[in-house]
């Protein structure tokens, strides 16, 4: 299996299991939230690094 089918059934499991599943949904948003914090900080140091 790959990572992006993976992905898929597990979010199928979340949605299709109630119990405990908005704590794992907020878990989850807030784990790629932080991702994508970090993601924004990479490419904004490699444009500051490029404009010098």
């Amino acid at each position: 299996m790959t990572f992006i089918s993976r992905a898929f059934a597990f979010g199928r499991s979340l949605l299709a299991d109630d119990f405990g599943g908005s704590q794992i949904r907020l878990a989850i948003l807030i784990g790629l939230s932080a991702s994508a914090v970090l993601v924004l900080v990479r490419v904004g140091t490699a444009v500051a690094a490029a404009a010098h």
